[in-house]
């Protein structure tokens, strides 16, 4: 997330849900019960704690919950709510939470390394309060095949990525599924979340070599 390529990428996703954010909230200015599942280092979350809004970090990785909150006491100016952080799943979300409860969640790069994602659906939907909102962004399946076909140039791998039978690059060694956005938006409708927006997060530097990267 501190190479060029990784900060690109986080501004890109944050303008993109802070502008959401002021269209759908408008003037309300009123503190939002935020929960974000799979939470990693958390540096979006801390950006709408830095803002005033409470929230509550949530992952099943000990470590990941460990640097957020370093990242949270490391902040110059500690948020005015006091974020949390605990230890769990999306799968625990409503047993640890209740049903109803958040304004506001993120889900980010998450779904393409669950088995059954259609299982997840369910309870993304009954955590938000009426009215609420989530934030998903999942790896697109078309994205590895474009990567080994230009970033690599590997041109049989790239039309093996291209029929789905190359398991997608990860940072955690993990078996991860890329989505179509077709498939995932007729999940989404199936478990009664309706989309209102929808953007793309390209970044060029998905398709440069590796010792290209840490170039500013």
């Amino acid at each position: 997330l501190k190479s060029p390529h990784g900060r690109l990428r986080l501004e890109l996703i944050w303008r993109q849900l802070s502008d959401f954010m002021g269209k759908a909230w408008r003037a309300d200015r009123r503190p939002l019960q935020v929960l974000d599942i799979g939470c990693g280092t958390g540096e979006l979350s801390l950006r709408l704690a830095a803002r005033g809004h409470a929230v509550i970090f949530l992952d099943p990785v000990e470590e990941m919950l460990r640097l957020a909150e370093e990242t949270a006491r490391a902040l110059e100016t500690p948020p005015v709510i006091p974020p949390r952080f605990v230890h769990g799943s999306l799968e625990e979300a409503c047993d640890l939470f209740g049903t109803g409860t958040f304004a506001l969640l993120l889900c980010h790069t998450l779904l393409e390394y669950l088995p059954d994602r259609r299982s997840a659906l369910g309870p993304l939907r009954a955590l938000l309060v009426p009215g609420g909102f989530l934030s998903l962004v999942a790896v697109n399946r078309w994205q590895e095949f474009l990567r080994l076909a230009i970033r690599d140039g590997k041109l049989d791998e790239a039309s093996r990525a291209l029929a789905g039978d190359v398991r997608m690059d990860s940072l955690f060694g993990l078996p991860r599924n890329g989505v179509l956005k077709d498939q995932l938006q007729a999940q989404l409708e199936a478990a009664g979340i309706h989309i209102v927006a929808h953007a793309g997060i390209f970044v060029f530097a998905d398709y440069l070599p590796a010792g290209k990267l840490e170039d500013p």
